[in-house]
């Protein structure tokens, strides 16, 4: 009888900890999660992609506006879309991921619950 109420408890909690653990979003809030994804990719990206335009001008002697013309797309797709752009390893970049094929596969749905 103890162990039965021991198992009822476990999941009772285990069930209280998952609902507290997980997140709903609907589609506009994945649209903003994009948008705070984007955000924060450009901020990560905005440095590394100065330190390129200052490598083009002072190694390569090109002009800088050829330099920040070449280097304006720094960090996102690469041309034919052979890598992916940068830091899309972001929290708020996997949640957006992760939400945008859910409703990409479930287009009536409205809410994605995270877990």
């Amino acid at each position: 009888m103890i162990s039965v109420f021991r198992f009822i408890l476990f999941a009772a909690l285990t069930s209280i900890c998952q609902q507290a653990l997980s997140e709903e979003i609907t589609r506009e809030g994945a649209e903003a999660l994009l948008e705070e994804c984007q955000r924060q990719r450009e901020e990560n990206i905005a440095p590394l992609r100065e330190q390129a335009i200052e490598n083009c001008v002072n190694n390569q002697r090109q002009d800088r506006e050829t330099c920040e013309r070449r280097n304006r797309n720094y960090g996102q797709r690469t041309q034919g879309g052979t890598q992916p752009g940068l830091f899309w390893h972001l929290p708020d970049c996997e949640r957006w991921f992760e939400a945008d094929r859910f409703f990409r596969m479930n287009p009536r749905r409205d809410v994605y619950t995270f877990e």
